[in-house]
């Protein structure tokens, strides 16, 4: 018996990946598959076009691009029959699945969860599915037509999906045993019925099984969504599709258990990670106290003269690090509260952030005395802010331009200030912040720049915690970065009630 012949692109730019997905399916019997391997989406999309090709398998990481970008390229590129994509990614995500299933996949499976088994049904699903719908799409479905042509399209989806069909008057006209399964009901009980007699969700305007059928019939256009099937207790995977004759065809698949799943998964991790905040907020909290008596006690040693110079070196090399650990607790405890869900707490007052400004760039250059710090201050520097919370973003934003910038190039911080708002920017100059790095650059655990930080021992949350502060205060910071410019760290923060 010949095999069913399927070319099938491999879209991933781990060439051991690819070794292993092809192996996997290499063992299957009843395909024969034709492999076209592409690290590229451009190349790739290159490939739909002249060559027919049954099934994508998508990487969700891509150089330069990602897989929901290249979904998007394929609905929009003229002339292009889109073939049906497994999306596949290193990282198991309900937010990533859930975009890779709107955005179109016929399916989404985690790297470190593929088996042959999985790979092959994913595969299979997503083939079946679209020969499916292109039947359906080249038939006139209605109740007349020819019973070996139904029998047909019921026979290759005996093992996949659910499918029911609907006339243009929403009465069912077909249904396979799968759906028989899914919705406990006989197909004597359901053809030529009123498919919102048989499910009475799909006549309540607050679910998706309504909306969703409604756009179809009246835009005739394909939908697929997710929805929770209460009087049976079921997650359903549903694809639907327009037919000729002015009705639809839907796919249903049960996802109950892979909803179960991920629920369990997601209440362990924030369990998880709630334990893991509070024990971070405990510990700092608890360190604080003894490390602030370390520096306070080596600040009065250091006020006696006549010390041993050696003796002077070491107490200043204690005093270094004990303000350094402090300022990482500081950094944990903001972290903590931000987490938790508490915010940043600030204490407002009338300032004025010029002389705060040139006070905290002073006091950051002692530790960088060989480099150059620029200050340019324009227009009034009045407004209503924490002065310690502002001293913290310019510390981190400073600190971070001197750290991630060459030696012998300037660092340059201006204020700009307008009617309703402050502006303060810091520049450097140096390799840029990659386009990659700049998309998680304000959150926890990231840092400035791709070179490790060996000197400071930061422990990635400056940019995070000085997000936070700027907006507890209503401002807004960003970047921009190229190798022409340099880097700047823009800070907008709105004035308050002062009057300028």
């Amino acid at each position: 018996m010949s095999r069913r012949q399927v070319t099938l692109l491999l879209l991933e730019d781990s060439p051991e990946d690819r070794h292993v997905f092809r192996t996997y399916l290499e063992q299957v019997e009843e395909y024969a598959f034709r492999f076209i391997e592409e690290e590229n989406a451009e190349q790739a999309l290159e490939v739909c076009k002249r060559e027919r090709v049954d099934c994508i398998l998508l990487d969700y990481e891509l150089p330069g691009a990602n897989g929901l970008e290249f979904l998007r390229r394929l609905e929009i590129d003229e002339g292009l029959l889109r073939p049906p994509v497994v999306m596949v990614t290193g990282r198991g995500s309900e937010r990533i699945a859930v975009k890779a299933l709107k955005g179109g996949a016929s399916d989404y499976l985690v790297k470190s969860e593929v088996t042959p088994e999985s790979l092959y049904r994913a595969v299979r699903n997503a083939v079946e599915k679209e020969d499916i719908r292109k039947r359906l799409t080249e038939q006139r479905l209605r109740t007349g037509i020819a019973e070996s042509r139904l029998q047909l399209a019921l026979e290759v989806l005996e093992h996949g999906d659910a499918l029911i069909v609907l006339d243009r008057d929403g009465r069912v006209v077909l249904v396979n045993s799968n759906q028989e399964r899914i919705s406990r009901k006989p197909r004597d009980e359901t053809l030529m019925r009123k498919v919102c007699e048989l499910w009475p969700l799909l006549a309540d305007p607050k679910t998706k099984f309504w909306s969703e059928y409604h756009r179809v019939m009246n835009e005739r256009v394909p939908v697929h969504f997710e929805e929770f099937y209460a009087p049976m207790d079921l997650w359903l995977d549903v694809s639907v599709y327009p037919t000729k004759e002015g009705g639809l065809a839907a796919f249903f698949r049960d996802i109950s258990e892979r909803k179960r799943k991920e629920e369990q998964v997601r209440a362990e991790e924030q369990q998880r990670s709630g334990f893991e905040q509070q024990l971070i907020g405990i510990v700092s909290h608890d360190l604080r106290n003894p490390i602030t008596a370390i520096s306070l006690g080596i600040s009065l040693l250091l006020r006696r003269e006549g010390l041993d110079e050696r003796i002077l070196k070491t107490l200043v090399r204690i005093h270094s690090s004990a303000e350094r650990a402090i300022r990482m607790v500081r950094d944990l405890l903001d972290f903590t509260q931000a987490r938790l869900g508490g915010g940043i707490v600030l204490h407002r007052e009338q300032m004025d952030l010029h002389p705060l400004l040139h006070h905290v760039v002073e006091e950051v250059h002692m530790s960088y005395p060989e480099r150059e710090v620029r200050v340019e201050v324009n227009g009034s520097g009045q407004g209503t802010w924490d002065s310690d919370r502002v001293a913290q973003v310019i510390t981190n934003l400073v600190t971070n331009a001197l750290k991630y910038s060459p030696e012998g190039t300037p660092v340059t911080v201006r204020t700009h200030g307008d009617v309703d708002t402050v502006v303060l920017e810091v520049h450097n100059l140096g390799e840029p912040i990659s386009p990659q790095l700049q998309a998680h650059l304000f959150e926890p655990m990231r840092r400035g720049g791709d070179r490790p930080d060996r000197t400071s021992r930061s422990i990635g949350l400056g940019l995070f915690i000085v997000d936070h502060v700027v907006r507890a205060h209503g401002g807004t910071i960003d970047v921009r970065s190229n190798a022409a410019d340099g880097t700047t760290f823009c800070v907008r923060l709105p004035r308050g009630s002062v009057d300028v």
